[in-house]
């Protein structure tokens, strides 16, 4: 499974799964945290970030982004990893693990996304707005 596959996956979780009305991926964007998420949805006001990870490698070098950093600003009430089975075995503080296994996304670890529950994470609202604006002014230029 590649990259990108993680990322059409973890789209089509937020949109149908998670019911986030507006979804955004892969959008580079001036904001706060620096960040270029893989995914990101918003739902009931709350923002969810999916980080994809094909490697280990690739997960350990998102440890040393500076939005991963106590007391930086970063994007996401709820932050979760999507990955291919068995890849992380212990996600950071308030993170969760999401695998894919064929055409199911299963929690493996970490936070469980509930929607009426308190997020583990207060996201950087400039940061969102960012990405947003961002978003719909290349809608505005088509």
């Amino acid at each position: 499974m590649t990259h990108n596959d993680l990322i059409l996956r973890g789209i089509r979780w937020l949109k149908n799964s998670l019911h986030c009305r507006v979804v955004i991926s892969e959008l580079v964007a001036y904001t706060k945290s620096g960040e270029i998420p893989d995914a990101i949805g918003w739902v009931h006001n709350r923002c969810i970030l999916i980080e994809c990870k094909t490697s280990l490698s690739n997960f350990y070098a998102d440890r040393r982004k500076r939005s991963r950093w106590d007391g930086f600003p970063a994007l996401g009430h709820w932050r979760f990893y999507l990955t291919p089975p068995s890849l992380i075995v212990k996600p950071p503080r308030g993170w969760g693990v999401y695998e894919v296994h064929s055409k199911r996304i299963l929690h493996t670890g970490g936070v469980r996304y509930a929607n009426a529950a308190k997020p583990p994470f207060e996201s950087c609202r400039d940061s969102e707005i960012a990405l947003l604006l961002s978003q719909l002014s290349r809608l505005n230029n088509l």
